[in-house]
C-alpha cells in the first residue's frame, strides 16, 4: 500500500468518526427541535428549518475537529472559506435530498421498516418510529462520501 493511500485511508477513518459525531449532533438538534415545535413530515418548511439549524450547529464543531484531528492541519482563511464552501454545497445537497425523499415518502417507508424490524426499540424510543426522524438517513448515505472528497480537497491543498 502506498503512503498516500494509507494517509487517505487514515483521514477517511478519522473523517468517519468526526462525521458520526457531527451527524449525531445534527440529528439530536433536528429531532429535538421537531419535538419542541411539534412538527411532522407534512411540515415541509418547518422540518427544512430545523434540519438546517441542526446542520449549522454541527458545522461549527465539525470545522474545528476536522482541522485539528481529521486532517491534522492548521487553519487559514483560505481553508476556512474552502471548508465553508464545501459545506454550503453539502448543505444544499442535504436540503434538496431531504425534501426529495420527503416527497417520495421515504420517511414513511423507513418508519414502517423500523417498526417492523425492531418494534421493541420504537417502544423504548418512539421518536425512531416517526417518519421525519428517519428521513435524513438516505440523505447521509449519498452526501457523506461526496462531502469527504470536498472537505479533504479544501483542507489538505496548499494555499
Amino acid at each position: 500500500m502506498t503512503a498516500a493511500l494509507k494517509q487517505t485511508g487514515g483521514q477517511f477513518a478519522r473523517f468517519f468518526v468526526v462525521g458520526v459525531g457531527a451527524t449525531l449532533v445534527h440529528m439530536l438538534v433536528y429531532v429535538w427541535l421537531n419535538w419542541l415545535f411539534d412538527l411532522n413530515e407534512t411540515d415541509a418548511w418547518g422540518i427544512t428549518i430545523t434540519y438546517a439549524t441542526g446542520y449549522i450547529v454541527s458545522f461549527i464543531a465539525n470545522f474545528v475537529v476536522s482541522l485539528r484531528w481529521t486532517f491534522k492541519t492548521s487553519g487559514s482563511v483560505a481553508k476556512g472559506l474552502g471548508f465553508a464552501f464545501s459545506h454550503l454545497v453539502n448543505a444544499f445537497m442535504h436540503l434538496l435530498l431531504l425534501n426529495f425523499f420527503r416527497a417520495l415518502g421515504a420517511g414513511n417507508m423507513l418508519s414502517l421498516l423500523v417498526i417492523w424490524l425492531v418494534p421493541w426499540l420504537v417502544d423504548w424510543m418512539p421518536v425512531l418510529g416517526r417518519p421525519e426522524s428517519l428521513l435524513p438517513l438516505p440523505v447521509y448515505v449519498i452526501v457523506v462520501p461526496l462531502n469527504f472528497l470536498m472537505v479533504r480537497y479544501f483542507l489538505t491543498r496548499e494555499n
